[in-house]
């Protein structure tokens, strides 16, 4: 079991914010959409939760790493191993948020997922 922490920055407010504002989100490895709001978790170099939706021409993607697993500023071959540890695949999960939990975010919250074999578990909290 792995409990990733992200901590409420201006980057995971913004996240928050327009996901509440998108009516449509990208299932990964599909061409299928959904208007479950929510965030993707993703595992590559690090670990990070980014946006589902499409961004505009010229815009980038919104990334947060997970505490601890952001290669860019923490040393990268520890960040792998800690990262290959949590799964020696690569992957990207759409994490379904609900309303709440997005103004939770919006108002400042921190958001945890909790990695189990079978199960994945999100907890916002609100500060």
């Amino acid at each position: 079991m792995t409990t990733l922490n992200f901590r409420s920055n201006s980057t995971l407010v913004e996240l928050a914010k327009l996901t509440k504002e998108n009516k449509v989100f990208n299932q990964p490895y599909t061409n299928k959409t959904t208007k479950e709001k929510g965030f993707y978790l993703v595992k590559d170099e690090g670990i990070y939760l980014m946006n589902a939706f499409n961004t505009r021409s010229g815009n980038n993607n919104h990334v947060i790493y997970a505490r601890g697993y952001n290669p860019n500023t923490l040393d990268r071959d520890l960040v792998w191993e800690k990262a290959h540890y949590v799964s020696a695949d690569d992957f990207a999960e759409f994490i379904p948020l609900s309303s709440k939990a997005i103004d939770f975010l919006i108002d400042g919250g921190d958001i945890k997922v909790k990695l189990t074999d079978k199960d994945i578990t999100v907890t916002c909290t609100k500060k």
